[in-house]
């Protein structure tokens, strides 16, 4: 079947940190005496993000208490300093998760993204974005500039549900007026992204920006710039 929409994560898929998780994790870290790589925090922050995404699937942290939210970020903290091969308590990764709540940092478009979904547009191809956010969608729009682009935004705050519950993909597709077939989704986890879409007759997609998924053994792509002709080839 035809793809007639193109849905979108969020972060890790057209948003990044600015500065870099790298550079302010390391600036912490450095304070504990722990010297950070660049390749260890990606590879710890694909351990968190992986363990975030089965939290979300079971018990989803924003409905969590504040203690739970704690102990929760003590233990993400604990598997992104484990990339650079620590075993750190886990009181000293909650004091260090809290400093780092604490450094001013932006989250930006990556530079393909503008230019990856005017030609989506261009191409006519209803967009969505679907983000696992305690925020309104329209906020999100607003804030990164993207209501010219996107036709559809849902919150996990709008949905009352996380990816990869199906709830917040049919709620979009709904929105969007397409059917699952008729849509691809393009995200950066596996579990909420990736496994969350295609439990909702979505297809999908995986961006790997930083090389990370280096076991996984389908098709993905490392820029959205190569998004146009993967969607062209697909309906051919």
């Amino acid at each position: 079947m035809k793809i007639k929409a193109v849905l979108f994560d969020l972060y890790g898929t057209l948003v990044g940190f600015e500065p870099s998780r790298f550079l302010i994790q390391s600036q912490v870290a450095l304070k504990y005496g722990l010297n950070l790589s660049e390749n260890g925090v990606s590879k710890g922050y694909f351990f968190a993000d992986k363990f975030m995404s089965e939290q979300n699937s079971i018990d989803p942290i924003r409905s969590m208490s504040l203690v739970d939210k704690n102990n929760f970020f003590g233990k993400y903290e604990q598997l992104v300093l484990s990339g650079d091969g620590y075993e750190v308590d886990i009181k000293l990764c909650k004091k260090i998760f809290q400093e780092l709540q604490k450094i001013p940092y932006s989250m930006i478009l990556y530079p393909d993204v503008i230019p990856t979904l005017s030609r989506l547009k261009e191409s006519h191809y209803k967009l969505g974005l679907i983000s696992n956010m305690d925020r309104m969608g329209d906020e999100l729009l607003k804030e990164f500039a993207l209501s010219e682009y996107i036709d559809v935004c849902i919150t996990s705050k709008e949905a009352n549900a996380e990816k990869p519950d199906p709830i917040i993909f049919n709620l979009a597709l709904k929105k969007l007026g397409i059917e699952s077939k008729e849509s691809m989704y393009i995200g950066d986890q596996i579990l909420s992204d990736i496994d969350g879409a295609r439990n909702a007759g979505m297809n999908s997609m995986l961006i790997d920006r930083e090389s990370s998924h280096i076991n996984y053994d389908h098709e993905k792509i490392s820029t959205l710039s190569e998004l146009l002709d993967l969607l062209i080839t697909q309906n051919n």
